[in-house]
This record gives structure tokens, sequence and C-alpha cells, in this order.
């Protein structure tokens, strides 16, 4: 007998927990599908938790490594790759409990299995115990994750590589290793291996290390990245992978002239897609030639009572935002289904995203590009409590209107960037102003009061502006 539901979830990572989560506070009839071997979703068990638990052992290790800046003399240190990997495992098989138990008691019916459209009201489910069955539902929410993307490339399939996912799993490293990709997982994973002591280089294709950051930022990651033996090649037409001499080949050219790396294992980082292509969205009239998919603010696919939110919607790796997309796709959901027109919407001005290399890089908000900002920044070379730790290395940088003084845009590279960016969101939360930031207090000496030197850069700035030009009153 068909069961017949008012909004069905596809997908319980994130943005489908999220949205499963909020929906089912109201007294609907939901069900939830996930096919995944292991239920929690990719943050927790191939993405954020475990990649930055690598993270964390490889930093402690280089800091031990160069403890003597701080007058510490300490005996032979070593990377113990096991090691680290059990840690990893332990911690995550710890979210990944935690995270099953608060799905599974959610008030909804959950399948375990895959999903596909029959038509824009039905779906056929594969149970994992071979099992077929057919629901309905008035309300659909896509949020089936995404894939790493394998390009093309001549001859990479055929020599073998790494990827985010199996990278995780290995218990020994690479004596040499070559990164594709310059995005943020690119960066992390290279320095990451880099810092245990494998000789890595870079090939991207892009002209610069993490390309939707301020390319500021992206020069002076580099610099660090060169100074701690990591080679980088930008703006780069890979050719083939090959294997020569149980060596690994990527051929490429490099400012036009063609040139080769050799390394014992590939990381390939040239990016994700939605995990979308055995939903069977061509056969109800969605169009899956182009991505990201064709959707609204409101994540509203073509089909109005399909909403399609996290990776599948094309934002990678962004777990706040896909939470939101998520809990924005089951609020509309819910006013389709009370027979309203959807009015929840996505924010972006808030947009913020993290890389947790070393220096780490953090942004907050849109770069407007129709109007003019007023732009300052401060190093941390400068800064006193940074001088201290021996964190040196980047910047501050806040971008506010010239006129009202209120900031727009925030980046950040340097000591605790991940956390200090957040002292910006919190006051564009508020839509807050370069002034309101030079007069909140900061403690001294904290990382955290470099924050108020920009800002009084831009306000001074502003202040002048208005003397010199006072608003003339009409009466």
């Amino acid at each position: 007998m068909k069961k017949h539901y008012e909004l069905t979830i596809i997908g319980a990572g994130s943005a489908g927990f999220a949205a499963a989560s909020l929906a089912s506070k109201e007294p609907i009839s939901i069900a939830l599908i996930d096919k995944a071997e292991k239920l929690s979703g990719l943050c927790i068990l191939k993405g954020c938790m475990p990649s930055k638990t690598f993270i964390e052992s490889s930093n402690r290790y280089w800091e031990i490594r160069r403890a003597n800046r701080f007058g510490l003399k300490v005996g032979s240190v070593s990377a113990d790759m096991p090691s680290i990997q059990l840690r990893k495992k332990t911690l995550i098989e710890e979210f990944a409990r935690y995270r099953k138990e608060e799905i599974l008691s959610l008030p909804v019916d959950f399948y375990r299995g895959s999903a596909s459209f029959i038509n824009p009201n039905e779906l056929l489910i594969k149970e994992a115990d071979s099992k077929e069955r057919v629901i309905s539902s008035k309300t659909f929410i896509i949020a089936t994750g995404s894939l790493i993307d394998i390009l093309p490339i001549d001859g990479l399939e055929q020599t073998g590589f790494l990827t985010s996912d199996s990278a995780l799993e290995l218990n020994q490293l690479p004596g040499s290793l070559t990164v594709l990709g310059g995005g943020p997982v690119g960066c992390e994973f290279a320095q990451f291996f880099s810092r245990l002591g494998c000789k890595t280089t870079i090939v991207q294709r892009s002209p610069r290390l993490l390309k939707s950051f301020d390319p500021e930022v992206s020069d002076c990651l580099k610099e660090s990245f060169l100074s701690e033996g990591i080679t980088v090649f930008s703006d780069t037409q890979i050719k083939a992978v090959t294997k020569e001499k149980g060596r690994k080949k990527v051929s490429f050219l490099h400012k036009g002239k063609k040139t080769e790396v050799f390394s014992e294992e590939i990381f390939y980082a040239l990016g994700r897609k939605p995990n979308i292509e055995k939903l069977g969205l061509e056969k109800i009239g969605i169009d899956t030639s182009m991505q990201p998919l064709s959707i609204n603010d409101k994540m509203q696919s073509s089909i109005p009572h399909i909403f399609i939110a996290g990776d599948a919607s094309a934002n990678f790796g962004i777990v706040h935002i896909a939470r939101e997309e998520g809990e924005v796709a089951a609020k509309n959901a819910l006013e389709i289904l009370a027979g309203k027109s959807p009015t929840h919407v996505v924010s972006r001005r808030l947009t913020m995203e993290v890389v947790f290399t070393d220096p780490e890089v953090a942004m907050v908000g849109l770069l407007p590009s129709n109007r003019k900002v007023l732009c300052a920044k401060y190093m941390f070379r400068d800064h006193g409590k940074a001088i201290i730790e021996g964190k040196e290395e980047g910047f501050v940088k806040i971008c506010a209107d010239p006129s009202s003084g209120e900031i727009l845009f925030g980046t950040i590279i340097g000591p605790h960037a991940s956390e200090l960016i957040h002292q910006l969101s919190q006051c564009m939360y508020f839509k807050g102003t370069v002034e309101d930031l030079v007069k909140m207090p900061f403690y001294h000496p904290t990382l955290s009061e470099i924050i108020s030197y920009p800002a009084e850069e831009i306000f001074t700035t502003v202040r002048e502006k208005k003397e010199k030009n006072p608003v003339k009153l009409t009466l």
C-alpha cells in the first residue's frame, strides 16, 4: 500500500537534517530518506571534522618542531600516522553516533535506501534490503549532498590518485605528493602532508590559490606555503597524468612552457558536483544539464513544490549555509502546505568561508561590485599579541560604505582567523558600522583588538569626509 506524505526529504546530511528537525515540529507527515551506509553526512564522516582532526595533529607537530623559537628545547619528535588515524576514527565515530541518534529520534518515517522520481509527486524507493516501494508527497526537499567531480584528465584514472575521501583513511604517508587544485581542500591537505614530512607540490589551474578570496589573501598564503617548502604552480593547464619508473608524473603547461612534476602519489582536489544524477530529475522536467541547478532564493526548483538545499544546490562545503538552506526550504514547504506562497529567503549578506590552513583564512560578506567602498587593513606583524605568539603572517581587512561606515565585507588571514571573523560577522548581523567597532572595548593584549585598527582608519576617513561636506538642512 502506497504511503502519502506532506513533506519528503531526500538526504539526511546537514541540510536534510536541519530541514527535518524544523519541519518535524509541525503536525505534518514527513518521510526522510538516506541511502548512506553510515548516517551523519559529509561534514562529519568525510569532510570538516575528520580533515580538521588531521590538521590539528600536523599543526601540533609543526609547532613542537619550532619550539626553540620560544626558548624551549625538545628531544626528537616524529609523526605516527596510525595514531593520528586512530584519534580521528575515535572522534568521528563519536560525532557520527550522536548525529545518528538525533536523526533516528525525529518523529518522521525514515527509509534507508535510494530514491528517484517517478513523477513530480511520487518517488520510487529502493531500500537497503532490496525491497521497493512507492510513496507520494505534496512537497519535497532534495538534500543529497555532493560527490567528487573527476574531470577527464588524460591518464588520471589509469594512474590512480588519492581524494579527500581516501586520504582520510591513510595509515602511511607518501614520500612525495602532487596536489591537483588550489582551493580550500587542496590547500588544507597540501599543508597537512607537507608538515608531516611529505614533499608537496600544488598544481592549480587558476591564477592564484583560493580564487574566491581577496587576491592579497591568496598572495599571502602562497608566500607562507613557499616558505614552508611547498612548491606552487599557478595558472596551469593540466595535460596528462602517467606512471614512469614507479612514480606518477603530472604534465602541464605553466606560463606556456611544458612542465612535469614527479611524485609518489597524486591528490585530486579539483572540485565537487551535486549528487543528483540518479534522482530522475530529467524525467520530471528539471534541467540538470547546467549546474548549479536553477533555483531561486527560496530554494525552489523550476517545479515550485520541489526544493533543493545544501551541496545538492552547489554550495559546497559550507555547513552553516547548508543548514540555513535546509531550514528555509522547510519553512517554504510548510507555507505551501498551508496554501500560502513561500516568503522565506536565504540571505547571502553574511556569507562566510573559512580555510583551515596556517595561517588560517576567513571572509564574511559580499563585496559589492556596483558601489564604492572604503577599505583598510592592519598587519599582524605590527600587532603585539601576534608577535608574542610568533604568528606574524597575514592581516585583517575591512571594507565599509564610505558614507555610513556600515561594514560590508571583511577578510582575515592570520592566527585564529576562523574565530576572529565572527567579531565582524556579529557586527555585520546588526548592520554595524566601523564607528561601532571603534567604540567597542577590546581587551589588551589580545588578537581580537586588531579588528579595531582598520575600523578606526575607515572611521577617521568617514568622519573627515562628513566634516568637509556637512549635510545642509532645508527649513
